[in-house]
């Protein structure tokens, strides 16, 4: 039995193999994007849940209560682990993760007494129980590593990096120039699926070496604290207990700062997912939204082939008709004849899952690049993989096979034998309703494609207040004044170099310093949050920031005038914002006069809201560099920049830079989302229409005697044409009036995201629309012409 249905299911493959390999090629290609991003999804969802014990794991973070809008981040402060440890027995572990040591340079010093420099990312000042907290894989030492001082936990890449072999515990290494650690231990490598990809960990405990502030109030970004709760700790009861606890550490000054804030944990499994907060050390949050969206589309890929498969099979039930009849005249059933139709339909599937095999390879390669990291497809090693490409064929098989099956084997012997079926009726309905819904998906994907591209091009052209061509950025290693002055000095007689400046994080940059201030106006003391920037006094010219009011920054060793932006000004009341000149201000203990008031810019990607802002003169602050350049002189003039500042930093290595790099990358996230959302768009328009191209020539082999009866009553090609065209026009006009509010709702979301967004209008639909029409109508088109040039005397003779 099992052999006669596979010989009737390779005979029937062969009968009709064009239609076979259109379904063969559009399953193939809907299974291999269902499974990549299957396979993206299963990455993304499985971040950091290799930790023992992760559900007590949490971070500390904090809310802004009295925000006009609500304000969340993770950002900490050095005092806060021990007065956790000391006020809650709730506690397990705690630790404290610094990654403020920007790209550090490590020095190695070999037997010979030679060196050899390496400038590293990944480094992290940690506290000793963040190796409790976190499960890493020892190959030396063991989680007791960092109780020492000046100690360093290598990963084992860096250790064979560095000396060649993973036995290197006592090795010494040096930071910086600054310091030496001992290393302590080596770990595993951490797997992609983790947001902390740190491969250096140092101690905290360096003894004199200062790390960070003492103040409650002085957060930063780059800190994180994370602890363990005991077993049977309540993460709600603990919240509870945390909130307002901190209020008795925020005295004087700080008193009001206090009452602002709400600490609460965050568990670590939401780390990868919550945009309302950032990740230490770069990196990526990934919004539940975006997972669900790319979901949905994989899904729809898989019913656009399955759509196919469908509509194919049911235009070729007629002509299977007669099979239908004799085989129930024959004695099979029902239930046969419904088999027999999910065997091929399986039959496809299966090749069409060993196909697809090698594309998904392909693709993960090409991808990798896009996603920036590099997936493998190895189902043996992976249960979830394996059950899900076992449940897919079968679901494909169902979903594709089931309703062909039944309507063949619904029809009566009797009307199959005298080939009396016509394929009009609910099928036609029902193959109308497919086509729209695959072309509904097709325009959706389109336009949505069209709006995130062009919210791309509206980031990079949308004035930033700033003139960023031709200015190289770099970092400063060391930022004591003496040396700072002699670099720019330096720096300003170069040949090429127009300006130079310091600052503490350039014009623009992902990193934000902000903080509260208060500025005495009349007898009223007025409060106000901005963003912080330190520079001297060339950053201005140097970035082409336009001075409104007043005057300038002057050279100074302290902060004795600033520069604040209209929107600062706004913000302290001043309707005309050159009043705000001469008002006295206090930031972070920086008392002085503002002496001038410039034009707003956009100090963070466009992606965030344009906030006050004020600038003034620090120079223990200054870690970033810049020059402008002259554009005919720029790789000469890189040179001379590199030597001088190898001059001044001789123990570290010099990179740098361009600014329009710098921005550009801000946006790199929306590009991969455009670049995703264009290429399962363009698999969605292939598949649908290599089912319409089957389609059409169905109905071309169906309508032969009628075009040549019209052509020979003297219809042209234009009218034989629109005969074939005009009722899949009209499907399209159908499909763009459900795809019009679909893909206005879906992206009205995604803009929502953005301070600065597009408002897609009339024509960025009509473009999707014609996107589309081009692509079906050209489809239909190349069949159709074929029928419509044929020679009318073949098509009428008798056979």
């Amino acid at each position: 039995m099992i052999k006669h249905y596979l010989i009737s299911h390779l005979r029937s493959l062969w009968r009709n193999r064009t239609h076979a390999f259109i379904n063969l090629l559009g399953l193939s290609l809907g299974i291999t994007c269902t499974t990549v991003i299957f396979l993206i999804l299963r990455f993304e969802l499985s971040f950091d849940n290799y930790h023992y014990e992760k559900d007590r794991i949490y971070r500390v973070v904090h809310e802004y209560i009295n925000s006009p809008k609500p304000a969340f981040s993770a950002a900490m402060t050095y005092p806060m682990p021990p007065a956790l440890r000391q006020d809650f027995p709730d506690l397990e572990y705690v630790a404290l993760a610094d990654n403020n040591m920007s790209d550090p340079v490590i020095t190695i010093t070999r037997a010979d007494n030679s060196t050899e420099k390496f400038k590293e990312q990944g480094v992290v000042f940690v506290d000793p129980e963040f190796l409790k907290i976190f499960h890493y894989e020892w190959i030396e030492g063991n989680s007791d590593a960092l109780k020492r001082e000046k100690t360093v936990v290598l990963a084992e890449s860096m250790a064979i990096k560095y000396f060649g072999t993973t036995s290197v515990v006592n090795k010494v290494i040096n930071f910086n120039s600054e310091f030496d650690a001992t290393v302590a231990g080596v770990i595993k490598d951490p797997p992609l699926n983790t947001d902390f990809k740190f491969r250096v960990l140092l101690s905290n405990n360096l003894g004199s070496i200062k790390r960070g502030w003492d103040e409650w109030s002085a957060g930063a970004s780059s800190l994180n604290c994370f602890v363990k709760l005991k077993a049977g700790v309540n993460q709600r009861d603990f919240d509870v207990k945390l909130k307002g606890w901190h209020q008795k550490y925020f005295t004087g000054k700080n008193e009001e700062d206090g009452k602002n804030r709400n600490y609460f944990l965050q568990p670590l499994k939401e780390l990868h997912f919550n945009t309302e907060f950032h990740i230490m050390g770069g990196g990526r949050v990934v919004s539940y939204q975006r997972l669900l969206t790319l979901g949905l589309i994989g899904v729809l890929l898989l019913l656009t082939a399955c759509i196919n498969f469908i509509n194919l099979n049911t235009v070729l039930i007629i002509d299977r008709s007669k099979e239908a009849g004799v085989r129930k005249v024959m004695g099979s059933s029902r239930s046969q004849l419904v088999l027999q139709f999910l065997g091929e339909t399986f039959t496809i599937t299966f090749l069409s899952m060993i196909i697809s095999a090698g594309l998904i390879e392909l693709a993960l390669i090409q991808l990798s690049s896009v996603l920036e990291y590099r997936l493998t497809f190895h189902p043996l090693g992976d249960p979830a993989t394996a059950v899900f490409l076992i449940v897919l064929p079968i679901a494909i098989t169902l979903l594709a096979g089931l309703y062909p099956g039944l309507t063949l084997s619904r029809f009566q012997p009797v009307t199959a034998l005298k080939n009396k079926l016509t394929g009009s009726g609910k099928g036609m309905t029902l193959r109308r309703s497919l086509i729209v819904f695959q072309l509904v998906i097709s325009q959706v994907l389109v336009v949505c494609t069209i709006i995130v591209v062009q919210q791309i091009n509206y980031f990079m052209s949308q004035p930033i207040g700033i003139n960023s061509n031709a200015i190289v950025e770099f970092e400063l290693p060391e930022n004591k004044p003496e040396i700072i002055s002699r670099l720019k000095d330096r720096l300003k007689v170069i040949p090429g170099v127009q300006n130079a400046t310091m600052s503490n994080t350039g014009a623009i940059s992902g990193n934000n310093w902000g903080g509260d201030l208060e500025a005495r106006i009349g007898d009223k003391l007025v409060k106000s949050d901005a963003a912080v920037k330190f520079a001297n006094e060339d950053f201005v010219s140097t970035y082409q920031i336009q001075l409104l009011y007043g005057e300038n920054l002057v050279k100074c060793d302290t902060a004795n005038r600033f520069l604040i932006n209209e929107s600062l000004a706004k913000a302290l009341g001043f309707e005309n914002p050159a009043d705000a000149v001469g008002t006295p201000i206090d930031v972070w203990g920086n008392k002085a006069l503002v002496t001038g008031v410039i034009k707003d810019f956009n100090a963070l990607p466009l992606q965030a809201k344009l906030s006050p802002m004020i600038i003034l003169c620090g120079t223990t602050a200054y870690y970033n560099g810049a020059v402008r350049i002259e554009s005919a002189r720029m790789l000469e003039t890189i040179d001379l920049v590199r030597k001088a500042w190898e001059d001044i930093y001789p123990k570290y290595v010099f990179e740098y830079k361009f600014l329009e790099e710098t921005i550009s990358h801000f946006y790199d996230a929306e590009r991969r989302t455009s670049y995703l959302i264009g290429l399962f768009a363009g698999v969605a328009i292939f598949i649908g229409c290599i089912g319409l191209f089957g389609l059409v020539s169905f109905m071309v082999r169906r309508k032969t005697k009628e075009v040549g009866i019209r052509k020979t009553l003297g219809a042209s090609v234009s009218q034989v044409l629109i005969l074939f065209s005009k009722e899949f026009t009209i499907l399209i006009l159908v499909s763009f009036v459900i795809a019009v509010p679909v893909s206005y709702y879906f992206m009205n979301e995604w803009l929502s995201n953005f301070n600065y967004r597009i408002q897609p209008g009339a024509p960025t639909y009509m473009l999707g629309v014609a996107v589309t029409f081009a692509v079906v109508i050209a489809t239909v088109g190349i069949r159709s012409y074929r029928a419509a040039i044929a020679n009318p005397v073949d098509a009428l003779r008798d056979e």
